[in-house]
């Protein structure tokens, strides 16, 4: 509460670009001279501007969202635009054309386009608006940014134009919500909730920072004029006679907003959705992951008189939660028999506080406080406890040994008993677990195929992880338009953070691998930047500073027992140049080119892992020891971009990227040889450079279709792909690995995202097209890259030096609208993998293939009889259960166990998925 109260002190906070302007001319239609005096005036509200004597007007700080534009001037007819797209951070272009008045009418209506080119954006940036999201076949933000231009996905993430899967930084109304252990995303809104999702891949401004690859913002819905509503439910369930089909999949999505009628000013949004499946993980076919996840949002906006502000309140909760399934023989134990299938629970909770208040005609001030908390337990699922306390199917999944998440939360309480760290999340968690088992009779009982060894059935999972945060964001934040040029705009941001991580790895044994640390770093930023908008260029120049304190310690030589000398955290100080131009060679294209700095603090996992006092010297008498480093810096970016784009008519447009981008000091692991015990240590010793070319044409909608495409070709190289990459090669092979660059993991050569779009109007010809829209969704990807292996797991070659098959895939979303009254019914369906393809992500190093390890089939003096006598018998490897295993039998058991066990359907994406729906909406 003091941190938070003293948030408020300085008043500052975090505050996304959530405003762009209108900009533009009124003129007479038959004379073309300028109306001095025309009222422009955004519909609704009381945003609005009036011509100068050239009739040009700029209405500034106008929220992102879609609006109707009113321009009226006495002797004139009044003209309107409707869907008039106002973009976060970008000038929307409109000029009106009044015409004199002869008879009195009610004016001039007309459909205004979004454009298709922005002459003001200097930066790669794609806005998606919730029109856009409705319309394409996805359910989650995530979906929306994996179909962008640069954008390709892997076992490990989201990676945007050759980054890794923690570059990419989120917000949501302007505050970050990346988990700050790990760097990954932690939040995902209902859809429902979604204005707009803008994703900037390059060149992003000086008043973002703590990102190398990539900018989300994503900006909420809030409540309009009118009350509005919907409600959506969307399952597969209908095909519950099929196994192919039906993957126990339900969704329901609700929003509702408007005015209040109490207080003329004040306006709610709410928004939720529920999700359930039996199997989430994609694969090949069903396997069984269930999961439910719940989210809620709410938002009240209050707009202050003389449109001199606004200020909102908001509030976001959801809990994710899953069984975690895998076949993977590097993630002991494979979990295809495994009977305690571990969870993972994740909740969050955001609430924010924002004013934003106009303190002249042309100066806007923006404060905004933000609380995020974060928890995340993954670990063996309590089964036990559930049936015993009738757990309903909305409540939490309980994780085994959840009790003493409240002694590990709470300092006073383990003072209070007297209890250590040690003694709860060591001592306290054996008598809860059991050591998996992969031999003997527990192992056997639930092995299908009856052989030891192979199949880990029985016992817990090795894992307990608890991760809870608090994090107090503040921004404060001055943007000042000086005539029609400049906008400057200056801020200042704070970060304190609670951060807590609680870890047990063999929670059965008495000399586990653990980890505890409390850390409460601070991060502080102030940024200054001026877009200048002539007539002929439009210049982006933006400086930031980044500061950061770990606030930590740790011992200066950890393996010696003696040395009680300490080692203090090193402060970051870190300054980023930012300069772009959008030189228009007319209204309707342009070049652009940016340059700039980008830096981002390392996952603080990275830097805290085994440094506190009390684990360290404990933790390194295993040996194999994984240790984090209070001395690593933040890492680097230096990226070029230089684009052309060009609107060939009012519906067609095409554009064309080349960007190049060296990454330096990125995290990962070394080995460390010190007396009497060795470790390993992460430093700032990883390189990466990616150079791509992105074309992207655009057809928008008209006489009833629409059409997208977006082709890369990129080249992503580096010295290794994450962060623990080159510990886990050291281990897997015994070798140190070489220093070079390669072709990293997710390093895909080509990508093609095509759409196609439909939208058929009320009085089209053929009734049951009437008010029908669909939209198809086509992509293609050339393969991951992949080291090949002899059949001793040896490599051959360099590392990534083959490559897996290129798959394509076709997603589908349609729906049909169908008037009743006041509402309208939606009946809907979203199809993926249209075609059923094989989509093949994952292959076997031995052969390149998918299906086959390539496992030798072993001679039979390999196997010795058993009889019922031995405890290794087993009568699901006694074929004819004549209470002798043979030889020959013990052969055919091994041989299906081995080819089960090596059988993975998650090295497919997944097969044909149909979902249909009905939705309701006023």
């Amino acid at each position: 509460m003091k941190k938070l109260i003293s948030l408020i002190f300085i008043g500052v906070f975090l505050f996304g670009a959530e405003y762009g302007r209108i900009r533009g001319r009124v003129i007479d239609s038959e004379t073309g001279e300028p109306l001095v005096g025309a009222d422009v005036i955004i519909e609704g509200s009381e945003l609005g501007a009036a011509t100068d004597e050239k009739g040009e007007y700029t209405v500034l700080y106008v929220p992102a969202g879609t609006y109707r534009l009113v321009s009226s001037y006495i002797s004139y007819d009044p003209f309107t635009f409707t869907n008039v797209v106002v973009n976060a951070d970008q000038t929307t272009m409109l000029d009106f054309r009044l015409r004199p008045t002869v008879i009195e009418v009610e004016g001039v209506t007309v459909v205004r386009e979004r454009p298709l080119v922005v002459v003001s954006q200097t930066q790669t940036s794609r806005s998606v608006t919730s029109q856009d999201m409705n319309r394409l076949p996805i359910t989650t933000i995530n979906q929306v940014i994996s179909l962008q231009a640069g954008v390709t996905e892997s076992d490990r993430g989201t990676h945007v134009r050759g980054g890794r899967e923690d570059e990419i930084t989120y917000f949501v109304d302007g505050i970050v919500t990346k988990v700050a252990q790990s760097a990954f995303q932690s939040v995902q809104m209902p859809t429902a909730a979604v204005e707009e999702v803008t994703i900037v891949s390059g060149g992003f401004d000086a008043e973002y920072g703590d990102a190398l690859s990539g900018i989300v913002n994503v900006v909420t819905k809030e409540g309009g004029t009118k009350h509005a509503g919907s409600f959506r439910y969307l399952t597969d369930e209908v095909f519950s006679g099929s196994r192919a089909l039906n993957f126990g999949y339900n969704n329901y999505d609700f929003s509702l907003g408007g005015p209040i009628p109490v207080i003329a000013r004040l306006r709610y949004f709410l928004s939720g959705e529920l999700m359930m499946t039996d199997a989430y993980r994609e694969a090949r076919y069903k396997i069984p992951s269930e999961r439910m996840d719940y989210k809620a949002q709410a938002r009240l906006s209050y707009f202050l008189p003389n449109a001199k502000g606004k200020v909102s309140l908001s509030g976001f909760n959801s809990r994710m939660q899953y069984i975690v399934w895998t076949t993977d023989p590097e993630s002991p134990p494979p979990l295809k028999y495994f009977d305690q299938r571990p969870m993972n629970r994740i909740k969050n909770t955001i609430g924010t506080a924002n004013v934003n208040y106009m303190l002249t005609a042309k100066t806007l001030m923006s404060l905004k406080l933000g609380l995020v908390k974060y928890q995340r337990v993954y670990g063996n699922r309590d089964y036990e406890w559930e049936a015993e306390n009738d757990r309903e199917w909305y409540e939490d999944y309980r994780l085994k040994a959840e009790h003493l998440i409240d002694y590990l939360l709470d300092d006073g309480l383990r003072e209070e008993l007297g209890l250590t760290i040690r003694e709860v999340l060591i001592d306290s968690m054996i008598p809860y677990h059991d050591r998996y088992l992969f031999g003997g009779a527990d192992a056997l009982r639930n092995n299908p195929y009856g052989i030891e060894g192979i199949f880990y059935t029985a016992g817990d999972y090795r894992y307990w992880l608890l991760y809870e945060n608090l994090e107090y964001q503040g921004r404060f934040d001055i943007t000042h338009s000086i005539g029609k040029v400049h906008e400057v705009k200056t801020g200042i941001d704070v970060t304190l953070y609670d951060i807590k991580t609680m870890y047990n790895n063999l929670p059965w044994v008495t000399n586990p691998f653990w980890d505890y640390y409390h850390r409460e770093p601070i991060k502080f930023a102030v940024y200054a930047q001026d877009k200048l908008d002539f007539e002929g260029i439009i210049t982006r120049l933006g400086l930031r500073f980044d500061y950061f304190d770990p606030k930590s310690f740790t011992y200066l030589a950890p393996a010696d027992v003696e040395d009680t000398v300490i080692l203090e955290a090193d402060k970051s100080y870190k300054i980023s140049p930012r300069i772009g131009f959008s030189l228009p060679v007319t209204d309707r294209m342009k070049f652009r080119f940016n340059y700039g700095h980008f830096f981002q603090n390392v996952a603080l996992d990275d830097m805290y892992q085994g440094t506190d006092t009390s684990v360290t010297r404990v933790l390194i008498t295993r040996g194999n020891v994984q240790l984090g480093n209070l001395l690593l810096k933040p890492q680097k970016t230096v990226q070029y971009e230089v684009g052309i784009e060009n609107q060939f008519s009012d519906v067609l447009a095409v554009g064309f990227t080349a960007y190049f981008k060296d990454i330096y000091d990125l995290s990962q692991f070394r080995e460390v040889y010190a007396l009497p015990q060795g470790y390993f240590q992460m430093f700032n010793v990883d390189y990466g450079n990616v150079k791509g070319f992105e074309l992207s044409a655009t057809k928008r909608m008209s006489d009833m279709w629409a059409f997208g495409l977006s082709y890369t070709i990129q080249f992503a190289k580096g010295t290794a792909a994450w962060a623990g990459q080159w510990y886990y090669d050291h281990y897997d092979y015994g070798i140190e690995p070489p220093v070079i660059d390669y072709w990293l993991d997710f390093d895909e050569r080509h990508i093609v995202n095509a759409n196609l779009d439909f939208d058929f109007p009320t009085d089209f010809l053929f009734m049951p097209f009437r008010d029908f829209t669909s939209s198809f969704v086509f992509s293609y990807h050339s393969g991951h890259p992949y080291t090949p292996e002899d059949a001793r797991g040896n490599r051959l070659g360099d590392v990534n030096s083959a490559r897996m098959d290129g798959y394509w895939n076709v997603d589908l979303n349609f729906s049909r609208r169908i008037k009743l009254g006041p509402m309208n019914l939606q009946v809907s369906g979203l199809v993926y993998n249209l075609f059923n393809t094989r989509q093949i992500i994952d292959v076997y190093p031995f052969t390149g293939d998918p299906d086959d390890f390539g496992f030798p089939e072993p001679p039979l003096d390999q196997f010795s009889p058993l009889s019922m006598a031995s405890s290794r018998y087993s009568p699901q490897a006694d074929y004819n259960h004549d209470g002798l295993i043979t030889q020959a039998e013990y052969k055919r058991a091994d041989i299906a166990a081995r080819a089960d066990y090596y059988e993975d359907p998650t090295n497919y994406n997944g097969p044909l998925r149909i979902r249909l729906g009905v939705g309701i909406g006023f």
